[in-house]
């Protein structure tokens, strides 16, 4: 597959993407790259203490529902 099919504006970042984002912008700050999910969330959470973000702890932010997930009652 050429570049310009797969690498269109409209198209999200790949998981893979967004994980060598994060580790280069962890090394740029001198920070090291969370080993499990709990150094994750206390990192995200310090970052956003210390950069004034306006919901700081993950549990301020609302719940998400993934798109398309229906619950059916039967």
């Amino acid at each position: 597959m050429e570049r310009e099919q797969w690498a269109t504006k409209e198209r999200k970042p790949t998981v893979r993407q967004l994980i060598a984002l994060a580790a280069v912008l962890c090394e740029r700050a001198d920070q090291p790259f969370p080993e499990t999910r709990l150094e994750a969330s206390e990192l995200i959470e310090r970052l956003r203490l210390e950069t004034g973000h306006p919901a700081p702890r993950l549990q301020d932010a609302p719940a998400r529902r993934r798109p398309g997930r229906t619950v059916s009652v039967s």
